[in-house]
């Protein structure tokens, strides 16, 4: 077992919340030790026959339950393929920040099809049994912290013994206490399937002596992160092995969106009935039934349409062992669409859920399979594979097989090439650090894909979203980090895409102030009017975080532009590029918040920490002046100058020695690694190594000192763990890596045919282990190297980085020119 929850110090590198988090995650370790032991076995596929021992692949060592307790809505424990639209998974929470599954509780409320970040649908549970229950009909999923017993069965939820749970990357098997039934799970890109082996069951409907019907039961308004409200459900029986609907959406992120679906099952189904529950009006009395108003039901129907609180169920007549198979493809376009999706991608397996299952299995093994490490432990093996495999599980591919879409104003839109796709993701800001430069180096075909996405959303609507979710302009965080993605793959040979479009796109967005978007949500960048007028963001007008955050994306277009010839936009992003001077306070050596008439706000608390909702107050985006203080990605050198080197380095060994430093956010995420710029690359050697051994692990408890972020915190593991990073996000003329020490004895990237020509580079780290951190000396294909950086266009040749390590820093290495 890895290290649990209990491990981490309490002196943690993050803010409190984290700190409290991780508390009660160790309490919890304390209480449930005999299930994380039992963990490592539950991590598997469907049942095989026995075969000889073989040796483990990459996709082996993925534990997907890792971080699953206190985890967000877009870090689930079920089966998806990379970027797939279909995220099915268990849910088991209430209406809460932490909805969807929770590691800790041992109870099911049902197998829902979407998980990536604002976007959610069609939730699906098995059910036997009587449906009556303390004169309600059992429509509804219950509590999920309620006591066994009455109060519990209340709803249709079912317990589990957690050990029947197993999972791995392509399926999630399980064990249903209470419906007697075994679930399993698997999907496709736009696919969920769904695999149920029920008892044998009565059909009676009403007889006091029947254990009646076996029943899959479909509801459209079940607990999510965000809060959903359901304006319209139409279902209609194709057949009875078939069912067809949508279900039309509208929640915070995004605004309104519509999920169809077309079903298709094994088995013909008996009947299909409905239930319609109206708003509770009155006074809660039982507990399990609070707030709820007895459910309208019809039997024997072939169509319904509803709102809010409405399902339906078919029901079937089961033998002891007899396994229903039922595949749904989903399309925010049209059930049309949802049709084709099915037809296409199920098209080779008809209702062969297992062959499925492998081939999901497949797809990750062949990308977690672009990175082997050799070395050290299997579970630092273990917490590798599975940050990978969490940087491609969150975001979502949105467009159909034909590359048809919905877009931001509700309209269908069709992709020029339908091999692309349209993506849905939280927002982008801080990718520059994490997801940008794994895929462009691990996977360009999808960064290029992602280019395309924005550049077609940028068609249809005006603009480039930074946070595409359900592809509309949410007004999540701030800036335009995204533009790193664009710039990056461009610098990088990455070029599959429009580039006139894309530079056109850029220059927009960076120089028409923000506004409302043409269909609701918000686009651009809010204070950007008051930066362009005073060269900061004045404090009157927003937070001081945003001066910086700006001024980093007008260096990524000053790089855009100078690779293109395009010398006078070269000049003036350039220009625009060194405003984090306006706001940087030379008396103090901090960043500072300053007014509209240049005066600094006082008094100073560099280390009060902006929360969501109080950025303005606080001046800082989900960060503190402190933090804020290092944020200039593309000028370390100059920020060294202007603070002084001496103090520059003080400053950022305190803050890793107090705290500080906060790796489970976005702001600070290349604190290691600026040391390779201050004179100090020993200590990025050191530090990289302590934020991997004291703040990840495969715990379900824990998993990650902050939110992963739909692939954030994962990214960054892997970049660090192979000695890898880009402070300025790789959107330099010519990228660079800054190196550091890599955690394997030996990492071999395959790199890709396409784009960099199917070659391999390899990095050694001789008699590295866990104490021989620091990185002696160096050679790149025998070449002797005296700085920590290797170039990309190097990388991408192939060849062989050899780092001799040792237990002390040799402080003359990483110093010469």
């Amino acid at each position: 077992m890895t290290t649990p929850a209990c491990a981490y110090p309490t002196q943690s590198i993050g803010h409190q919340y984290y700190t409290a988090k991780m508390m009660l995650a160790c309490l919890l370790a304390l209480l449930l030790l005999p299930r994380l032991a039992s963990a490592q076995a539950r991590r598997k596929g469907p049942a095989t026959k026995a075969t000889k021992a073989v040796t483990k692949q990459p996709v082996d060592y993925v534990n997907v339950f890792t971080g699953t307790s206190n985890s967000r809505w877009a870090l689930f424990p079920g089966p998806t393929v990379p970027f797939g639209m279909v995220k099915l998974s268990p849910d088991n929470q209430g209406q809460v920040w932490t909805a969807g599954y929770e590691y800790t509780v041992s109870s099911i409320s049902g197998f829902s099809h979407l998980h990536a970040f604002g976007l959610s649908g069609l939730s699906v549970m098995p059910a036997t049994g009587h449906l009556e229950n303390l004169n309600q009909t059992k429509t509804y999923p219950g509590e999920p912290d309620g006591p066994f017993g009455t109060m519990w069965t209340a709803g249709y939820r079912s317990r589990f013994d957690k050990r029947t749970e197993h999972a791995a990357p392509g399926y999630y098997g399980v064990k249903l206490t209470d419906a007697r039934t075994k679930a399993e799970l698997t999907a496709t890109t736009r696919t969920g399937w769904l695999r149920f082996t029920f008892p044998e069951t009565g059909n009676r409907q009403g007889d006091e002596n029947s254990s009646g019907p076996a029943r899959i039961l479909f509801d459209f308004d079940f607990p999510t992160e965000e809060q959903v409200a359901i304006q319209k459900v139409q279902v209609r029986q194709v057949s009875p092995t078939e069912l067809e609907g949508s279900i039309q959406q509208k929640s915070s992120y995004p605004d309104q969106y519509t999920v169809y679906f077309v079903t298709q099952l094994s088995k013909a189904a008996d009947s299909l009935s409905s239930w319609q529950t109206p708003p509770y009006t009155g006074t809660a009395t039982t507990y399990g039934t609070a707030f709820r108003n007895p459910a309208t039901i019809r039997n024997n129907i072939k169509e319904f349409e509803g709102k809010n609180d409405c399902g339906v169920w078919l029901s079937f007549h089961t033998k002891a062992g007899e396994q229903v198979v039922m595949k749904s493809g989903i399309s925010f376009v049209s059930v049309a669409q949802a049709r084709l999706n099915l037809e296409t991608e199920t098209k080779p397996y008809g209702f062969n859920f297992d062959a499925v299952a492998a081939a999901g299995r497949r797809e990750w093994s062949e990308l977690l399979g672009r990175v082997e490490v050799t070395g050290w432990s299997e579970a630092h093996k273990e917490t590798f594979y599975t940050n990978l495999y969490r940087a491609y599980t969150g975001r979502a591919i949105m467009s159909d097989v034909n590359g048809q879409y919905t877009d931001a104003c509700e309209k269908t839109q069709q992709l020029s090439a339908p091999a692309d796709a349209t993506y849905s993701s939280d927002s982008f800001w801080g990718t520059q650090w994490n997801l940008t430069p794994l895929m462009t180096l691990l996977t360009p075909a999808k960064a290029n894909s992602w280019v395309n996405s924005f550049l077609a959303l940028y068609d249809s609507g005006g603009w480039i979203p930074d946070a595409p979710v359900g592809l509309e302009y949410s007004a999540v965080m701030g800036a335009q980090h995204h533009k790193s993605l664009i710039v990056s793959s461009y610098q990088k040979g990455i070029r599959g895409f429009d580039v006139n479009k894309a530079w056109a796109a850029t220059k927009h967005d960076l120089t028409t102030p923000g506004q409302a978007g043409p269909c609701g949500g918000y686009v651009g960048n809010r204070q950007l009017g008051p930066y362009l007028q005073y060269g900061y963001v004045p404090d009157e007008d927003g937070a001081s975080s945003n001066t910086l955050e700006y001024a980093y994306d007008d260096y990524v277009a000053s790089q855009f532009a100078q690779a293109l010839g395009k010398t006078d936009d070269q000049a003036y992003f350039a220009k625009r590029a060194l405003s984090y001077k306006n706001q940087f306070d030379p008396q103090t050596g901090y960043m500072r918040r300053r007014k509209r008439d240049g005066s600094w706000v006082s008094p100073v608390n560099i280390h009060k920490f902006g929360t969501v909702g109080d950025w303005n107050s606080s001046g800082w985006m989900e960060g503190t002046a402190w933090i804020y203080s290092f944020f200039v990605p593309q000028d370390v050198p100059e920020l060294v100058r202007m603070v002084g080197q001496k103090r520059f380095n003080q400053r950022l060994e305190e803050g890793f020695a107090r705290g500080y430093v906060d790796l489970s956010n976005q702001p600070n995420m290349q604190a290691p690694f600026l040391f390779n710029y201050s004179g100090k690359p020993w200590l990025t050697q050191k530090y990289s190594r302590y934020v991997m051994s004291k703040f990840y692990n495969t715990s379900p408890l824990s998993g990650w000192v902050g939110e992963e972020d739909e692939g954030q915190l994962s990214s960054l593991y892997v970049l660090f763990a192979m000695g890898l990073f880009e402070m300025d996000g790789g959107t330099a003329v010519r990228p660079t890596y800054d190196l550091s020490s890599p955690l394997f004895n030996r990492i071999v990237l395959h790199l890709d045919k396409k784009y960099y020509g199917g070659r391999t580079f390899i990095i050694e780290a001789k008699d590295n282990s866990e104490t021989n951190i620091y990185i002696q000396s160096a050679t790149l294909n025998g070449q002797l190297l005296a700085r920590p950086l290797l170039a990309h266009a190097d990388l991408v040749k192939g060849g062989t980085l050899v780092l001799q390590m040792g237990p002390q820093p040799n402080m003359g290495w990483g110093l010469g020119q």
